[in-house]
């Protein structure tokens, strides 16, 4: 008998801690003020180790399949070993080409200012240009006195980051290592609440989504890669612009956001391309809008339709909404909450429907 008070009683602490937590965390986002930023601040190791753990996954699944190990301590070393390994070949091979295009860009500053100084000037009353770019230079020189007085600030904020890439890579190898008996832990957790085959249709909804996803970003990121990789060819070789490493970096970061992050990218860069020479900016643009219709109707609606399964109607949707409320973060991660969404709904519906039909059948 007492062992049967005691399971309970385990079983119940088991349920109410996680509740306690949960409207603890409610409690200070209600009650204080940036509640939200300060939970989200504190957590964020936490979903940066998860977010890394899910990016390594496949990393590590590929080893295990490949070198048929079993033992997961020796894989997830390998895993981290190769991903580092990566990163640094790719960090030692294109951070000179970087910064060496941000010195020339940095020393062209004055002579692209005094460009767009002559054709604003053509372009709109010379008294209000005067104007304007009077404010701009006030601003520009607030901006630098800010960074110099805030410079120690700078130095923490960066011990800052790294201690917390510290602990979200610490909270990924644990997760990694453990990831089965996280699952299992996460089945007999949600079946308290909702049933065993509620919790087991949630993991399966997860298993699906986290698939579709990963296909998803490994897709567009092998597609922006590849679009970056043209630009930057022929941003140096056939129209010979002055940065093509800025113009290929530019594009291929704001092109994993679908359908309009190549015409968002190209602004600025078209825009330091006509000040330096005018045709040269005209024919990138050119180029740029070619590489994007491609992109749009080719690569785009193959990457996004059969990896997760959603119409570009709801993608733009998506966009906007995520973009709207949530900024660059939101234009990001706007598709993937989408399918995630029309996951769960056509599940729902799918039960619903299948209930139905047993009850038409039945009557």
């Amino acid at each position: 008998m007492s062992s049967s008070v005691g399971d309970n009683l385990k079983k119940n602490s088991f349920v109410i801690l996680p509740v306690f937590i949960f409207y603890i965390a409610v409690f200070r986002f209600i009650y204080l003020e940036n509640g939200l930023s300060l939970i989200i601040q504190v957590c964020f190791p936490i979903f940066a180790g998860i977010l890394l753990a899910a990016v390594l996954n496949p990393v590590l699944v590929f080893i295990e399949k490949t070198l048929r190990i079993d033992n997961r301590y020796i894989s997830v070393i390998l895993t981290y070993l190769l991903v580092f390994l990566m990163i640094s070949i790719v960090v030692k091979t294109i951070t000179p080409n970087i910064i060496n295009s941000i010195v020339e860009l940095s020393k062209d500053i004055p002579k692209l200012y005094r460009k767009a100084n002559s054709l604003l000037s053509l372009l709109s009353d010379e008294l209000i240009v005067k104007i304007y770019l009077a404010e701009i230079v006030q601003k520009l020189s607030s901006i630098l006195t800010a960074i110099i007085n805030n410079t120690l600030t700078k130095v923490i904020d960066i011990f800052m980051a790294f201690a917390n890439a510290l602990l979200s890579i610490i909270i990924s190898v644990y997760i990694l290592m453990d990831k089965e008996s996280i699952e299992n832990w996460s089945k007999e957790f949600f079946g308290l609440f909702v049933g065993k085959k509620t919790a087991n249709d949630i993991i399966k909804i997860t298993h699906v989504l986290y698939r579709n996803v990963s296909n998803y970003i490994s897709g567009k990121a092998t597609a922006s890669l590849f679009i970056a990789l043209l630009i930057y060819i022929g941003s140096k070789y056939v129209i010979k612009c002055p940065y093509p490493v800025i113009d290929g970096m530019v594009i291929g970061i704001t092109n994993m956001i679908p359908y309009f992050g190549t015409l968002i990218g190209s602004v600025p860069i078209v825009l330091i391309n006509v000040l330096y020479a005018p045709q040269k900016g005209a024919l990138l643009f050119i180029l740029i809008l070619i590489l994007q219709q491609v992109e749009s109707l080719i690569i785009d609606p193959k990457i996004l339709s059969s990896q997760l399964s959603i119409k570009p109607l709801l993608v733009i949707i998506s966009i906007i909404i995520g973009g709207g409320l949530f900024g660059p973060l939101g234009l990001f991660f706007a598709v993937p909450v989408a399918a995630l969404i029309k996951s769960i709904v056509d599940v729902y519906m799918m039960k619903k429907l299948n209930k139905d039909m047993h009850i038409i059948d039945k009557s």
